[in-house]
């Protein structure tokens, strides 16, 4: 029996790979205490917020589905020193390599691709149509926005964001915590927690 964290669009598409892998889903926990009782996804409702979750003694297993990279690691975190299983939620029409390892707690969407020797990380969203080449290396709580190209070699930090169709070339690192935006084409390193967008991408001037 498996708890959903999180009631938003996120948490509807991890509740189906989830589903597809053969996990019993209770329902939804979220921080809004308003949204108790609403309904989901599949007539899934949320049961309640996640105080309440800690005191269900039938459910041991979680899974964190939020879109914020430093909430998402903070949760997992916190959940993982209580000692919740964290399984990881694979779309069945998703590639993995047998020879690329993926983390607990991390989220791979409908034809993403994740090539020989990379090596995926805790808490990760490698989102849809998204690839990862060889040798990649993605940290933990790194999200991988939609279309996304990261080419073999490419190393992304702790809570690195790559959004919507951008393009990593070989063996570029991406700093910690750091933003790279939609469509941006990544040439350079980037270094730890700025902004970077544009065809070549350039530091966001604050």
């Amino acid at each position: 029996m498996i708890a959903i964290i999180g009631a938003g669009g996120h948490a509807s598409c991890v509740y189906e790979c989830l589903l597809t892998a053969g996990e019993t889903v209770a329902g939804f926990y979220d921080d809004d205490p308003r949204l108790e009782g609403k309904e989901i996804v599949d007539g899934k409702k949320v049961l309640g917020t996640p105080d309440r979750l800690e005191q269900e003694e039938r459910i041991k297993t979680v899974f964190v589905a939020f879109g914020d990279n430093r909430q998402r690691l903070e949760r997992c975190r916190y959940y993982s020193s209580c000692g919740y299983r964290q399984p990881r939620a694979v779309h069945p029409r998703v590639y993995i390599s047998s020879f690329a390892r993926v983390g607990k707690g991390s989220f791979l969407m409908g034809a993403a691709l994740v090539n020989p020797r990379a090596r995926v990380g805790d808490y990760v969203i490698v989102n849809t149509s998204a690839t990862v080449g060889h040798d990649c290396v993605l940290e933990d709580g790194v999200q991988v926005g939609p279309g996304v190209n990261l080419a073999g070699g490419s190393y992304l930090e702790e809570g690195a964001f790559v959004g919507i169709g951008a393009r990593v070339a070989p063996n570029v690192r991406i700093g910690a915590w750091s933003v790279v935006g939609a469509g941006a084409v990544v040439l350079h390193d980037v270094p730890p927690g700025v902004s970077v967008y544009g065809t070549p991408a350039r530091v966001k001037e604050q």
